[in-house]
């Protein structure tokens, strides 16, 4: 099982804080600010980023969540909300797949339960082959121009900064388990607990149309659709989305 490096503050009820993709858990430093007044807030890195070595390729998602659940159970943690950005959603996802009772709730930014379509396993191929023809630098300086709605918002730099740390075989490794990973379409239509989707309006490769389906799926989601932002509203727009997982937060632990 890989270790996986872990940041906690505030006490309270267990937040589990995911990131995306190519990322840390840096990404949280202000949005996470709104909750530990309140909460105990877990962020971790996942395999292959920030602190946390990566598995030998290739792994599944499903293996990086049995990894994440090894370290909630070292804690002794017996529940849990996850918020999962992007990637992160995907691992929260499954993670529920594994151990639903653990979760009182589940918060997806920017994320979706589909499985990839044929067209995005295609890109997600080319992807694989431009980075390994190109390296890991090539893709990663510019990954950030297509998830921000503001290509002059100050954070930019922070996150290139972020995503130009990571290596070669996590891009390769993350890439094929993404498109690899199961639709969990049915696992949204079962679980009967609180359900957050938070998405962007512009977002150019989760269409908030279809964020609003699954949500309609979900027994009790909810979806919040952000009209000025596309994949990082958990940078660009952190009054709002911290507000809104906040408040979810409180409704599942009620």
């Amino acid at each position: 099982m890989t270790e996986i490096s872990f940041q906690e503050e505030g006490k309270g009820r267990a937040v589990l804080l995911i990131h995306g993709f190519p990322m840390s858990s840096e990404i949280w430093g202000k949005f996470s600010s709104g909750l530990t007044p309140s909460f105990r807030v877990i962020t971790i890195d996942l395999p292959g980023f920030g602190k946390s070595p990566l598995p030998p390729l290739p792994f599944t998602l499903e293996e990086i969540a049995d990894s994440v659940l090894a370290k909630l159970d070292a804690l002794n943690i017996s529940e849990v909300i996850p918020i999962g950005h992007s990637l992160g959603g995907y691992v929260a996802l499954a993670m529920v797949a594994r151990k639903p009772s653990l979760f009182p709730g589940l918060g997806l930014l920017h994320s979706t339960a589909r499985a990839d379509s044929p067209e995005k396993k295609s890109a997600r191929d080319k992807t694989i082959a431009f980075i390994k023809k190109n390296g890991a630098m090539a893709f990663t300086s510019n990954f950030i121009n297509t998830v921000f709605a503001d290509s002059d918002h100050p954070d930019v730099p922070f996150v290139r900064e972020m995503n130009i740390q990571t290596e070669t075989p996590a891009l390769i490794g993350y890439t094929a388990a993404m498109r690899d990973r199961p639709d969990r379409i049915a696992l949204l239509a079962s679980f009967d607990r609180p359900v957050l989707f938070i998405t962007g309006a512009r977002d150019p490769g989760i269409p908030a149309d279809d964020v609003r389906e699954q949500a309609g799926i979900a027994p009790k989601g909810e979806v919040h659709v952000l009209e000025d932002q596309a994949h990082m509203g958990l940078i660009e727009d952190v009054p709002t989305t911290s507000s809104l997982v906040y408040d979810f937060i409180i409704r599942c632990y009620e």
